[in-house]
Parts: structure tokens; C-alpha cells; sequence
């Protein structure tokens, strides 16, 4: 184990994390649909055009972490990066999964906070991943590698689309933008990666879905945010991945 690549990739990490809740703390949900015209948002008549509005109703806030979110933020970051140094090594692709975990923290983060994905984190995540997986494939002559990401990735959206086309209310369609992202990073490493890694995010969902329906009561219907499921299990088929598909080619 190369003790300064995982040293500093920790360090990288906690200090990526520190500013990530000043990220996601921008997030906010998109803005109520405005009422019919004519009414105001109760139903009676609307305000003459040009009265003040009050600042409660426009104002977009902006919410500012505490201490300890940041810590947890930094903290979970900064091991994420080391785990991924200790078990990928230096490797060319570990930049592309460093960058990846940055967004899935984030992401998580936001999710667990207003139950949403947003692509404005989501989106700039997949790109510096795909920047980085590629330069890995140039550097290796991999190149079969991204075309198994782009297998992996088109078939981790479609399963997705597929199970919120039937079952709208279980998934939000930020979860299969996300099921998309982490089907390609999954997918460069290997297609047996991919599917213990999204078996491990079934696993982790069903587990958190029982305790919350649990402690909630067993007669409510509740949803609870996926994302941090999918990155769970995204970070067991990085990290964790190949050791499994080993194990289970082995006893099989």
C-alpha cells in the first residue's frame, strides 16, 4: 500500500468535502407552479399588478451548513478517498472515481435533504468521470473498457426508466439519470461489477425502507430518498466489486 497516495488522497478529500455543503446548501426545490390567473394562491383575487409582493414569497433561501455538517461532509469524502487509494492503488482511473464519489456525497447530501438529484451537480460529476475515464483507457489502450461504461450505463437507465415507467411513485426520474451514471462507472470496471454493485444498492434501499416503514409504523406509506442507496452500492462495486464477482465465480 503506497502510505503517501493514500495519505493524500484523504487529505484531498477532506478538503473537497469541506466545501461541499456550501454547494448543496444552494439546492433548493424547484419553485411552486403560480395560481391561476385572476386568483391568488388561496382564491381570492389577485393582487393589483405592481403592489409589493412580500420578500417570503420570492426570496430563494439559502441554507448555511453547520459545523458539524461540514465535518461529516469531510470526513465521509476524505475516507471515501483513502478506501478508494488503498483498494484501486495508482491507477489512471482513480482520479475519474475520485471525482465521481466528490458528486455522489453531494448528491446523497441533497436527496436525503429535499428528495431530489440535482443535475446541476449530477451532470458536472458525470463529466469530469467520463474526462477521466478516458484519459485512464488512452493511458492503458483499455478502450473496450468505455464501451462496456456505455453498455453499463444505457442499461442501468433503461432498467430504471422501465421501473419508474410502472411504479412512478418508488423512483424519481433524477434516480435514473443517477442509475445511469453509476451503470457506466461500474460498467468500465466490469459488467459483474455492475451488477453486484446495484445489488448491494437494492440491499442497502430495502433495509433502510423496512426500518423507516418500522419506526414510522407499518400502516403508512412512505417514500424515503434512494440516491444515497445507489451510492452505497456504487461504492461497494468500486471498492468492493471485483472481490465479490470473485467469490461468487468461484463458488459457482
Amino acid at each position: 500500500m503506497n502510505v503517501v497516495l493514500v495519505a493524500g488522497c484523504a487529505a484531498g478529500g477532506l478538503v473537497t468535502g469541506g466545501f461541499l455543503d456550501s454547494v448543496t446548501g444552494r439546492i433548493t426545490r424547484p419553485p411552486v407552479p403560480p395560481p391561476d390567473p385572476g386568483t391568488d394562491a388561496v382564491g381570492g383575487p389577485a393582487p393589483v399588478q405592481g403592489a409589493a409582493v412580500p420578500v417570503a414569497q420570492v426570496a430563494v433561501a439559502v441554507r448555511t451548513p453547520g459545523a458539524s455538517e461540514l465535518a461529516i461532509s469531510a470526513i465521509v469524502t476524505g475516507g471515501v478517498f483513502a478506501l478508494l487509494a488503498i483498494r484501486l492503488g495508482a491507477v489512471p482511473a482513480l482520479a475519474a472515481y475520485c471525482a465521481l464519489s466528490v458528486g455522489l456525497v453531494a448528491v446523497s447530501v441533497v436527496d436525503i435533504r429535499l428528495g431530489i438529484v440535482p443535475r446541476s451537480i449530477l451532470y458536472p460529476s458525470f463529466g469530469a468521470m467520463a474526462v477521466g475515464l478516458v484519459a485512464a483507457s488512452a493511458v492503458d489502450s483499455h478502450w473496450r473498457a468505455l464501451g462496456e461504461a456505455a453498455i453499463g450505463g444505457v442499461a442501468a437507465f433503461a432498467v430504471f426508466f422501465v421501473l419508474w415507467w410502472f411504479f412512478p411513485r418508488g423512483l424519481g426520474y433524477g434516480d435514473i439519470r443517477l442509475a445511469g451514471v453509476i451503470g457506466a462507472a461500474l460498467g468500465w470496471i466490469g459488467f459483474g461489477e455492475l451488477y453486484v454493485g446495484f445489488l448491494a444498492a437494492f440491499v442497502a434501499g430495502t433495509v433502510v425502507g423496512v426500518a423507516i416503514m418500522a419506526s414510522q409504523g407499518t400502516g403508512r406509506k412512505t417514500r424515503f430518498a434512494f440516491g444515497p442507496a445507489l451510492t452505497v452500492g456504487a461504492a461497494f462495486g468500486v471498492l468492493w466489486g471485483p472481490w465479490a464477482v470473485h467469490i461468487w465465480l468461484h463458488h459457482s
